[in-house]
């Protein structure tokens, strides 16, 4: 928890201004977006989930980071490093979207407030483990936000796919899309799963992280 904390200082105020501007649009939106805009589907299945991921992206950057090769000097596991600047950015932007579903469920009633947060965590858990098992691939800053964009506006302009039974199990905004076949809770279940198993990816990748004994005895010099 106190790697946590100390992630939480270097991301800094930024984000603090950046969740208030949106979580401000979220309260406008609530107000005056009128009964045809179904928020809480779109707003915490597919809006808040790309929040997240972007914010897992550009706060949570591990390779990218300038100072990778020291941490990973003075580490024989990176992995916990990794999970801490994972969790810093993917808790205060889950802490965000918790408030903003607090807002919807008060102002418009749509759905209720577990529903939205089934809906709103196992997609953001995925594209944000997306962004995270990127980040430990690519030494280029922003490639892992890209990735994960890129997934997610394939996955928008994908809908189509449904009419493939399989797809449905695993399509991300499975109720924005129209769950005809009333199965969203095995889909965010599935999410789950194939993120755990991400997970265990980015921990068999960092569980042993190798370095040269020269940079190792340089950064602890």
């Amino acid at each position: 928890m106190q790697r946590i904390f100390f992630e939480h200082r270097i991301m800094g105020n930024n984000a603090l201004y950046i969740f208030a501007a949106l979580t401000l649009v979220m309260l406008l939106a609530a107000c005056f977006g009128g009964e045809l805009l179904n928020l809480s589907v779109i707003g915490f299945e597919v809006i808040c989930p790309f929040i997240t991921a972007v914010a897992v992206g550009e706060w949570g950057k591990t390779r990218a980071d300038a100072n990778f090769d020291i941490v990973a000097a003075q580490s024989r596991s990176l992995f916990p490093w990794v999970a801490a600047r994972y969790a810093a950015p993917f808790l205060a932007a889950s802490l965000f979207a918790s408030g903003n579903i607090l807002i919807v469920f008060f102002i418009r009633q749509e759905m209720n407030i577990g529903e939205m947060l089934l809906l709103y965590f196992p997609t953001a858990f995925f594209l944000s483990t997306l962004c995270a098992l990127c980040g430990i691939c690519f030494s280029e800053e922003h490639i892992a936000t890209m990735i994960a964009g890129s997934f997610w506006l394939v996955s928008m302009l994908a809908r189509a796919l449904l009419r493939i039974p399989a797809v449905q199990y695993s399509y991300l905004f499975i109720r924005f899309a129209g769950d005809t076949n009333n199965i969203w809770l095995i889909n965010k279940i599935t999410l789950m799963l194939i993120s755990l198993g991400l997970w265990g990816v980015i921990y068999l990748c960092q569980a042993r992280q190798s370095v040269h004994p020269r940079l190792r005895n340089c950064a602890r010099s």
